[in-house]
């Protein structure tokens, strides 16, 4: 028959085990709750899209980001294919060149939201200067129409 210090001295080393095995779990389940509401709201690709277009668009911003919606659904690496636009404003592969000359940029890296959203900004004033429209590229009609608003 066991002593009664015996018995406690078995005991003392389960308990221990047992709240350690409660702390690793809590752990995990912890850093599974914060890896899953990191990855869930802070590198969506549609925040990159915003974060990007904010950043080239200032003041025009809500309507890029309007565009970016109907053009891409803020699909980075969207591609039409029949015309080959790409990314989030689908730049169009006519522009591959002035992109280039431009910026530096190769058109495979259309798909570089940041890069994306540079080019189109760049385009868009491009377009103001020329024809009083910053958004013709990404009218429906294809025809600028001077001092004319948001197409999306």
């Amino acid at each position: 028959m066991s002593s009664p210090s015996h018995t406690a001295i078995e005991l003392a080393p389960k308990k221990a085990v047992s709240r350690s095995r409660k702390a690793a779990q809590f752990s995990v389940a912890l850093f599974a709750v914060v890896g899953i509401a990191f990855t869930t709201t802070a590198c969506t690709p549609e925040v990159i899209a915003r974060q990007a277009i904010e950043q080239h668009w200032g003041k025009n911003a809500a309507c890029a980001e309007r565009i970016v919606k109907r053009e891409s659904n803020y699909d980075a690496d969207a591609v039409n294919r029949s015309s080959g636009a790409t990314g989030l404003f689908q730049m169009m592969p006519l522009h591959k060149t002035w992109i280039k000359a431009e910026l530096g940029y190769n058109f495979s890296e259309m798909v570089d939201p940041v890069k994306n959203s540079e080019a189109a900004k760049r385009l868009a004033d491009k377009n103001y200067k020329a024809y009083g429209d910053m958004w013709a590229p990404w009218r429906t009609t294809g025809r600028a129409i001077k001092g004319g608003g948001c197409p999306a």
